[in-house]
């Protein structure tokens, strides 16, 4: 299912998007031990230790996120990656508004396409290369550390909390505590939105993306999948299934396996509209499906939120908690 792995990849600009372990725990990202706005700051993370011996004034972005925290903590950016998916007509993302600063930020072109722009990027003359939540190897990380301290991700690529994002990019700017009160914050509107929206505690899910061949399932780990489950939704068995036997963020299920995946609430995307997935007699058998208890998403701006970042969420909740109500209200009952 080559054009479906092409088509994840696709969702989250720049994103490669790689495994969780198969438990689907993961590092935790660990303040830094000096107070903030005191440096040399140390980072640990998966690809080794970084020192940022001042504060950062030309900071690039690699991967999806770590702009964001930087921006939700009052810094600023000297390249980001394109958007290349889900974008506004002038390359930026809707909650980038009142952050991204068009007269002092370059897009980097799309590494999922070749190399990294290390050229590019030396000529930017950074002071901190932040690829929080990204898919840079060992070798991009040697090559980038030589052209200032990076911060890579706290265990595997692709696979990095909201929260670590916000933890990693402030100890690496010396804003911890700021770093851990916008987490709070943030934690807690999520935590409301679920208090307000009962319909989803305890319903089982998954989420995917779909094409004629059959589905691409997101696993535990997965920022898309986390964020459901801080709203209160539980893996469907076989996700569970599927993330104890995956190394990586996905696992691709033939079409005639499609009843592995069986939920309460079907959450996904694709090459198929939601009637198209409904008129299908394959899909048509899941259950959520014969129910209509699903959660499409036709706007790629949508898809794009749900990777989620400490800036999306906000935007994405306010759209995506009405679908997930809708979806599993129409949910057959358990034992049904």
């Amino acid at each position: 299912m080559r054009t479906t792995r092409r088509a994840l990849l696709a969702t989250v600009p720049l994103l490669a998007l790689a495994a969780a372990c198969g438990s689907g725990e993961q590092a935790t990202a660990e303040p830094a031990a000096t107070p903030d706005g005191a440096f040399p700051a140390t980072i640990t993370h998966a690809l080794g230790t970084t020192t940022v011996g001042a504060a950062p004034q030309r900071v690039v972005c690699l991967g999806w996120g770590s702009q964001e925290a930087l921006w939700a903590l009052g810094g600023q950016t000297v390249a980001v990656p394109e958007v290349t998916y889900g974008g506004l007509p002038d390359g930026t993302l809707p909650w980038w508004q009142g952050h991204f600063d068009a007269a002092t930020t370059t897009f980097l072109p799309n590494p999922t396409s070749g190399e990294l722009p290390f050229e590019q990027i030396t000529a930017l003359a950074p002071d901190l290369v932040l690829a929080v939540y990204s898919g840079i190897t060992a070798d991009d990380y040697a090559t980038l550390s030589k052209i200032a301290p990076t911060v890579g991700y706290p265990d595997q690529p692709w696979l990095t909390t909201w929260q670590d994002q916000v933890r990693l990019v402030g100890q690496a700017i010396g804003r911890t505590a700021e770093a851990q009160a916008l987490v709070a914050s943030t934690e807690a509107d999520l935590a409301a939105r679920a208090e307000a929206a009962p319909a989803l505690r305890g319903r089982t899910f998954s989420y995917v993306y779909a094409s004629q061949q059959g589905l691409s399932a997101y696993l535990p780990g997965d920022p898309r999948v986390d964020v459901m489950h801080e709203l209160g939704l539980v893996d469907a068995p076989g996700i569970t299934a599927l993330a104890a036997q995956e190394a990586t963020f996905y696992a691709e299920v033939a079409k005639e396996r499609v009843r592995d995946l069986d939920s309460d609430v079907l959450v996904g995307y694709g090459g198929l509209t939601r009637d198209q997935l409904r008129a299908d007699p394959v899909f048509a058998t899941m259950p959520a499906v014969a129910a209509d208890a699903v959660a499409w998403f036709d706007d790629e701006t949508l898809v794009t939120a749900t990777s989620a970042t400490v800036l999306s969420l906000p935007w994405l909740l306010d759209r995506l908690v009405p679908l997930l109500e809708s979806a599993a209200q129409k949910a057959p009952a358990a034992g049904s």
